[in-house]
């Protein structure tokens, strides 16, 4: 532990993708312990952990995203309850801010949620920007769509109604709007065979975040407020928007590249997935052909066990080791290895195309 940063493995991390050559490194969020009300500390925190891959990160590019352990928080007490939001103002010290400060990212994402249906002004700002946290890239026939699913994030669900603020492992409006616009933009370039999307948040937790992520042991209730106003869809009707953009609306994409739960898990998503509980009563959304989730929070933090879940059945090559996944692409195909870069065994391999 090196002040926020998990000092140890991430450098053996780095030391595997640098001998296994690779061309760029995708790391969607959890870099820093966070959860911190001071912007200086979490620049040191950040600081901590780009000098840890700094020896191999000037010689292939790693992308870095946001989690939600990288929260910075205005808090306020009232009666022995402490509640927290993104901390303001936002064009300055918001969670958003302060990565951007602190990472070089592309500015072809969404610009903020200012301007949807629940934006309470529209005259002045009242949101985040979205700037270097949510963009796509491509590297030859491969694109990578990067989502935020921590945007705007109000630490301590419980009082989200009472207080507002984003929730952890939902995509609001403005950003499914542009996630819809960039897969149609993608899918349509000849240039381009295969489709990630990446997001800190995994559709389908298998351990450690099943009351939430964007499940929330099957409640749909939980949603964002905005100015005391709950938004019109649910988690999980939420996740289906999505699922039908990148399964039904596209054939490019691969899978879905999440992290959060501390483990390295497959997830078969697709007709025979069971994606709904019994107590499912709303419209349900069928698949029309299988991608994969591939999860992997393996990068230091306590592990999380496995849990039940309605589509266990479709879980596969769970484990609690340090994991790197490897995505080797040649033209149409793709497979994937997965190596612990502490112990150097590998943990799983798979033919995604």
């Amino acid at each position: 532990n090196i002040h926020g940063a998990n000092g140890y493995i991430m450098k053996k991390i780095m030391a595997l993708a640098s001998q296994q050559n690779v061309a760029f490194m995708q790391f969607t969020g959890d870099l820093i312990n966070g959860y911190r009300t001071s912007d200086q500390e979490m620049d040191l925190q950040y600081a901590n952990w780009k000098n840890v891959i700094a020896p191999f990160a000037h010689y292939f590019p790693v992308v870095a995203t946001m989690g939600n352990h990288e929260a910075l928080m205005r808090a306020f007490r009232d009666d022995n309850l402490t509640f927290m939001v993104d901390r303001f103002p936002y064009a300055t010290e918001s969670a958003e801010a302060v990565f951007a400060r602190n990472f070089v990212n592309p500015r072809n994402g969404p610009e903020s949620e200012d301007g949807a249906d629940y934006d309470p002004d529209k005259k002045k700002t009242d949101f985040p920007s979205y700037k270097e946290t949510a963009f796509y890239y491509t590297y030859d026939n491969v694109a990578m769509v990067v989502m935020n699913s921590d945007y705007w994030y109000a630490p301590g669900t419980w009082a989200i109604p009472a207080i507002g603020g984003g929730l952890h492992g939902y995509i609001m409006d403005q950003q499914l709007a542009w996630l819809r616009e960039t897969m149609a933009m993608l899918e349509a370039d000849p240039d381009i065979d295969h489709i990630f999307v990446t997001q800190h948040t995994p559709c389908f937790p298998n351990g450690g975040h099943t009351q939430d992520d964007m499940w929330y042991g099957g409640d749909n209730s939980y949603r964002p407020y905005v100015a005391g106003k709950p938004l019109a869809k649910g988690i999980i009707e939420r996740r289906d928007e999505i699922l039908d953009i990148l399964i039904n609306k596209s054939q490019k994409t691969r899978a879905i590249l999440t992290g959060d739960e501390h483990n390295f898990a497959i997830t078969r998503v697709g007709p025979e997935t069971v994606i709904y509980d019994e107590k499912w009563a709303k419209k349900k959304l069928k698949l029309s052909r299988t991608i994969y989730q591939i999860n992997n929070g393996s990068a230091g933090a306590p592990y999380y066990a496995q849990e039940k879940t309605p589509w266990s059945a479709s879980v596969s090559g769970f484990t609690t080791q340090y994991a790197l996944v490897l995505f080797h692409v040649d033209g149409d195909r793709i497979t994937m290895e997965v190596l612990n870069p502490d112990t150097l065994e590998k943990v799983n391999e798979l033919t995604l195309r």
